[in-house]
């Protein structure tokens, strides 16, 4: 039988938590405090047992060799004092211990790193708690530091307590505590339900007078639901308002939740300009966080003076669109910004930024300019060795040697270029060309200075390696590879480009590993990089020098440096740039899984 819930039941059952919450709370802070006292006590126990030891000690005869004191007479002092006791040297060594036997003293390990021991030495005393690998007891530890007679190094008195009688003796002083408790919250909960029943008498003598329209029958034999049936008419009108209240209010959370999630700057300005609500999108155009500026006057709000003439043409009944560029800090963005009608008189800001698109479409648009300058030279130089080798009809061979030989090297460039071109698509979309695998690194790296220095600019090249013989790695080889070497022929060739074919030019090459991370260098004393051009030389066909004649021997097409900082970051790493007067440094840091 399912019994109805009164106010005198309610009331109860908070009284009765009520008072286990306070018990509760009590015992907490009692057992807490308790656990307090009773540490004190057993440590100064522990401490005045020190103490006693200490006198016995300085009363014998004991000269500092040896054991302080008969076994015998240690373990007569535990019994009488109900404590292990042991003697310590300064050093930790292990003098005696009323637990060991005389002749296992020396299998014990050195103290001196004991918690307890560290701080007697320093401080004069220390406890700790903690499981003894000895005797296989958790203990409690008081550790004393005293000078004996003849001024030696002072001695260490541990007298320790085994935790199992500390517990005992906790858990009998808080049965006594519960047991008080308990009495208490028994006694407080039959007052209390003494004093909710007259508490709760006059509002069901009022429930049953409201229904009888008199003041008859007070009591109803059958008992009342007390308060509920006299709230019952307000109960339904406040009901009704609440399920009114709740509609409304997620309504406008659903609303909310969908300007905060729009991919786009919203601002609602009602008729009066004052902002309704705003997203976080459009915060950077802002002077506060949009939550701060609800009802906050538009005009006065806005950063930007594009968007403040949008809104008021729109608040005039001119709906239009704008685009515009907006500077804070060292930072600039595009935007989209359209003003339009929302409910009554009320003006819709929304803010696109289109700053990626403009970027993307910008870089697009010289990816295209530039590889379609970069394949204009070799083109042109096929076009103009076919169009001679049309006209060579009935010529030897050997005479038309030259010009096949030019439309293979350039056909070669061109593949050249167009691999490199698809290599850093690959590498700039995120998927991998080659799965990770396990390698040696110290080889891939040697493997490019064997490379380097095949090349005949680096004939009267020094070089310098910092190499460890293996360094395990686990990366894409080939894209590793492929960046060493872009950076070790970028050094022979700048560095030839100085010193020509004099003695002098020196390149080094370390690897290291440095704070978790894998540590790749190149420095050579070459013509450097001007400041100007560091910034951009990691760009797609940017060059050290762009105005170079690009032939088959000295130029390049800048992507080199494009695809090493790719492939880099690809590993999770990042490329770095020093250059100065006469020397070029790049660092490559890829982090160690």
């Amino acid at each position: 039988m399912k019994v109805p819930k009164t106010l005198a039941g309610k009331l109860i059952e908070l009284l009765v938590l009520l008072i286990l919450l306070a018990a509760a709370l009590s015992w907490t802070f009692a057992a807490r405090g308790m656990r307090s006292e009773i540490d004190g006590f057993i440590t100064g126990d522990l401490a005045r047992g020190a103490e006693t030891i200490r006198e016995v000690l300085d009363s014998s005869s004991w000269d500092g060799e040896d054991s302080p004191m008969p076994q015998e007479d240690l373990m007569h002092w535990s019994d009488l004092l109900e404590a292990r006791i042991t003697l310590i040297a300064s050093d930790g060594a292990v003098l005696a211990d009323s637990g060991v036997p005389r002749g296992d003293i020396g299998t014990l390990d050195n103290h001196r790193d004991r918690p307890e021991v560290r701080e007697a030495l320093s401080s004069g005393q220390g406890i700790d708690r903690r499981y003894s690998e000895t005797t296989g007891t958790p203990y409690l530890y008081y550790a004393a530091a005293f000078k004996n007679g003849t001024g030696t190094d002072p001695l260490i008195i541990r007298c320790s307590l085994p935790l199992p009688r500390y517990y005992e003796i906790l858990d009998k002083t808080r049965m006594n505590i519960l047991a008080a408790h308990t009495l208490a919250g028994l006694i407080a909960i039959a007052a209390g339900i003494i004093g909710v029943r007259r508490v709760t008498g006059p509002i069901r003598e009022l429930t049953a007078a409201s229904r009888a329209g008199r003041g008859a029958a007070l009591y109803p034999s059958g008992g009342s639901i007390e308060i509920e049936e006299l709230s019952r008419a307000i109960k339904e009108s406040a009901q009704a308002q609440e399920r009114m209240m709740r509609e409304l209010e997620d309504d406008r959370n659903q609303l909310m939740t969908v300007v905060q999630s729009a991919p786009c700057g919203l601002m609602l300005v009602g008729q009066d300009g004052k902002i309704n609500c705003a997203n976080e999108a459009i915060a950077p155009l802002l002077r506060d966080a949009p939550e701060r500026l609800e009802g906050a006057d538009a005009d006065g709000a806005l950063r930007a003076p594009e968007l403040i003439d949008l809104i008021a043409r729109a608040r005039a009944g001119e709906f239009k669109e704008t685009n515009f560029e907006f500077h804070y800090g060292s930072t600039q963005r595009s935007y989209n910004a359209r003003a339009l009608p929302a409910g009554q008189k009320e003006t819709l800001l929304t803010l696109d930024d289109v700053t990626k698109r403009r970027q993307l479409e910008e870089a697009r648009k010289s990816f295209v300019a530039d590889a379609g300058h970069e394949l204009r030279t070799p083109l042109t130089s096929i076009s103009v060795a076919a169009e001679l080798l049309s006209g060579m009809t009935g010529s030897t061979a050997e005479a038309r040697a030259p010009y096949i030989e030019e439309i293979s090297r350039q056909r070669e460039r061109m593949t050249s270029l167009v691999n490199d071109l698809l290599l850093l698509s690959k590498l700039e979309s995120g998927v991998p060309e080659s799965a990770a695998l396990d390698f040696d690194l110290a080889e891939a790296v040697q493997e490019g200075m064997a490379e380097a220095q095949k090349n005949p600019k680096a004939l009267h090249l020094s070089w310098e390696t910092d190499i460890p013989e293996t360094f395990a790695y686990s990366g894409r080889p080939e894209e590793l590879r492929r960046s060493i070497s872009n950076l070790l022929d970028n050094a022979v060739k700048y560095t030839h480009r100085r010193y020509q074919d004099k003695e002098g030019g020196r390149i080094s090459v370390s690897l290291r590993e440095e704070g978790g991370s894998c540590v790749i260098a190149v420095r050579d004393n070459g013509i450097g990089i001007p400041s100007e051009g560091a910034g951009r030389l990691f760009g797609r066909f940017e060059r050290i020098e762009p105005d170079r004649a690009r032939d088959g021997d000295t130029g390049g097409y800048g992507l080199g440096l494009a695809i090493t900082k790719t492939a880099v970051e690809s590993h999770g790493g990042q490329i770095t740039l020093k250059s100065g007067d006469g020397f070029t440094e790049f660092v490559i840091s890829l982090p160690l899984l």
